[in-house]
């Protein structure tokens, strides 16, 4: 029996990890049609990304609690339809720091107006979705305040992500503090409308027009 136990228990142990592997929040894929508005004209930027659908209720809940402008990320190439294929595809990304080419590209420009950025992704590979990181990686972010904001099914500190961020802003002379970030579970996103919106509150960010 001891000899079985010692068997069964690194087996288990391995199924489970695997299963909690992906650390992915969404399992079918929604529309892959852009979706963005930037005629608010104020300093507040909203960018996520999505496979399922579940980042743009809550990208569409702060973009309405300040004001903001918003636009989510699509990879140029679309994922696979399937959720398996897709979880392959990124973990390959992941592995091999693969940035993909991706629909939305801000000019320094463009940039300019926006003092405070939101990220919004599901926690991939218990980590940040590259194509979120090919955003991050162009993107003029010096000088500022950026707050995350990610769904998961059980990576609930963010995992790997939020150091990710950290990471990556500092190089980028953005402010970010990973405890400001919302952390919302996949299947809790439908009723985290208050959350969401409470969250927004709290962070006390002031709205202000362009000139």
């Amino acid at each position: 029996m001891k000899k079985l136990a010692r068997i069964f228990i690194p087996v288990l142990t391995f199924a489970l990890a695997l299963l909690s592997l992906v650390g992915c929040a969404e399992r079918n894929r929604t529309d892959q049609n852009a979706d963005a508005d930037f005629s608010k004209k104020g300093d507040v930027l909203v960018v996520y990304f999505t496979w399922s659908g579940h980042l743009r209720s809550m990208a569409h809940w702060i973009a309405d609690e300040v004001g903001a402008d918003y636009a989510r990320i699509l990879r140029k190439e679309e994922y696979p339809v399937s959720y398996n294929e897709t979880a392959d595809v990124a973990k390959k990304e992941k592995d091999e720091n693969i940035y993909p080419e991706i629909n939305l590209s801000l000019s320094d420009k463009e940039m300019e107006r926006y003092k405070t950025v939101f990220v919004g992704f599901p926690v991939w590979w218990y980590d940040v979705p590259m194509p979120v990181m090919t955003f991050l990686k162009q993107a003029n972010l010096q000088g500022r305040n950026v707050y995350a904001f990610f769904s998961h099914e059980g990576s609930s500190d963010g995992a790997g992500s939020l150091p990710t961020l950290e990471k990556l802003m500092q190089a980028k002379g953005a402010t970010f503090d990973k405890k400001t970030a919302l952390s919302v579970r996949g299947s809790k996103v439908k009723d985290s409308e208050t959350v969401v919106r409470e969250w927004v509150k709290g962070l006390n960010i002031p709205f202000r027009l362009s000139n």
